[in-house]
């Protein structure tokens, strides 16, 4: 993060620069990835990323940013926690994709936490506390998955 304070419109397209960028990382790494399964999963959480693009461009057009942060499942089970990161390559497990995801998630939930903290008291904080917990969920959604697909049949 940087320790500049940033306006109303220059957090915004620094967080859409970030969604960029994890849309591309998934993409580009489902592209190097041969198992159905792993390459499916990435795709979809690079969707879920590029809608929050689209959310956040909506809200430097001053519309409505309310749709964030809804329906997000609030207990993590802290597998990621535990797990270290790993690095994806053309064999990639299914186990190692979504290793890889989770860390992804982790760091994006502690991005926009840090820039709810730096917007405290303004109508950005909301906004960010809301792309947190959509990236949270997203961590929790893969943890669940991790759990019940991997961990189970181990």
């Amino acid at each position: 993060m940087t320790d500049q304070l940033l306006t109303f419109k220059d957090a915004i397209k620094v967080a859409i620069k970030e969604e960029i960028k994890a849309y591309n990382l998934y993409m580009e790494t489902s592209k190097k990835v041969s198992g159905a399964g792993s390459k499916k999963m990435l795709e979809e959480l690079a969707e879920m990323e590029k809608g929050h693009r689209k959310l956040l461009e909506g809200v430097i057009e001053k519309q409505k940013s309310d749709v964030l942060g809804k329906n997000i499942p609030i207990q993590s089970p802290g597998i990621a926690d535990f797990l270290v990161e790993v690095e994806l390559a053309e064999h990639s497990s299914v186990q190692d994709v979504m290793i890889f995801a989770m860390k992804a998630e982790e760091k994006a939930f502690k991005f926009y936490t840090e820039l709810k903290e730096q917007f405290a008291g303004t109508e950005l904080e909301n906004i960010f506390n809301s792309l947190a917990d959509e990236e949270k969920g997203h961590k929790i959604k893969l943890e669940n998955e991790y759990d019940e697909y991997i961990l189970r049949d181990n």
